[in-house]
């Protein structure tokens, strides 16, 4: 079965490519990816000609679940996010202005069905170089495919066939423990399990039933999620382009414009208890933290995680922690910290 989609100006590349989405894709070409694990893996082609992308799948499918799930893949579920630009503050409308021209395209691309393979790409991705994860989740998908119940008791000498480093037995270690929360509800908050009942299998269909804040409070009660990787799970798997997951290139990029002053970034322990923003919800309080950078960027709205996006493809390319490429930075004429470097 074919599909033609006309997509306008959006990028394929663009927006896969820094996708946790990615993690299940092979990229044949920049405009072209096959689906290689996960809900059609080896069945769908995803390829952009021009202003037309080309859905090509085997499976035994309707044409209108295969249309759903390539707009999901691909982001192009949600209308283009550029419109939205004109209500911020002069000072972050130049820098996101900027951000947009330089990476065109991007969308939000989010699988909910894939829902534990993202979870695992997320937590291996801990201070590890994003190119390496997608590698380790080749061999993993091989493995172990979806069933995180296998993956969370394989002993050290099968991880380690996989790859030496310490991501692996702590993404492990991370999905014993959130597992294991489904005989010890009481380390969730206590409203949560009032309001919508205790974790129950399949894991995944019930955090997906949630709202998304909730979801995000109940990851974070598992060892080893912290706020990055519950954003970062929840930005890839629910329609919630309001997540920001606040990564060290989000962190470089707001301090080197001066875009926002004396921040913190969030911290689990508030995180697990209450609610993001002014105001509480389902009987959660509201967290009192003013600092902290996630709070401060809410005002973004749906924009939040877009913009997150394009600033992590530009800390990618040129905002880069070690040797940033500031004298050739398309960003340059708004940054205090190029005037300074070498």
């Amino acid at each position: 079965m074919e599909l033609i989609i006309d997509c306008g100006d959006y990028s394929l590349k663009n927006s896969l490519t820094p996708s946790f989405i990615s993690s299940l894709y092979e990229s044949i070409r920049p405009d072209a990816w096959i689906k290689v694990a996960g809900r059609l893996g080896g069945k769908l082609k995803i390829e952009q000609r021009g202003r037309r992308l080309i859905i090509t799948s085997t499976a035994e499918i309707s044409r209108d679940e295969l249309e759903r799930l390539a707009l999901f893949e691909s982001g192009l579920w949600r209308e283009e996010f550029e419109s939205g630009i004109s209500k911020f503050p002069p000072s972050f409308r130049d820098a996101v202005e900027a951000l947009a021209k330089t990476y065109p395209g991007v969308r939000i691309p989010i699988a909910p069905w894939d829902f534990d393979y993202i979870l695992v790409a997320v937590l291996l991705s801990k201070r590890a170089n994003y190119e390496m994860v997608r590698r380790w989740c080749r061999k993993l998908w091989k493995a172990f495919g979806d069933n995180l119940h296998n993956l969370s008791s394989a002993g050290s000498s099968i991880l380690r066939r996989i790859t030496r480093s310490y991501q692996l037995e702590d993404a492990a270690r991370s999905l014993r423990d959130l597992m294991r929360l489904m005989k010890e509800p009481r380390r969730i908050h206590s409203e949560i399990i009032r309001r919508f009942g205790a974790p129950r299998e399949p894991l995944s269909e019930y955090l997906l039933s949630l709202p998304p804040e909730i979801a995000r409070i109940i990851l974070l009660s598992a060892w080893g999620i912290g706020p990055k990787v519950a954003d970062s799970t929840i930005l890839s798997t629910f329609k919630a382009p309001h997540f920001i997951p606040c990564d060290v290139h989000l962190r470089i990029f707001v301090e080197r414009l001066s875009l926002v002053e004396d921040f913190k970034m969030p911290e689990k322990a508030l995180c697990r208890r209450f609610l993001c923003g002014d105001e509480g919800a389902w009987g959660l309080a509201p967290c009192s933290s003013r600092r902290c950078l996630r709070a401060i960027l809410r005002p973004l709205g749906d924009l939040g995680g877009w913009i997150q996006t394009l600033i992590y493809l530009h800390g990618k390319e040129y905002c880069r922690s070690v040797k940033p490429r500031c004298g050739e930075c398309p960003l340059r004429r708004l940054c205090s910290s190029s005037s300074r470097a070498p």
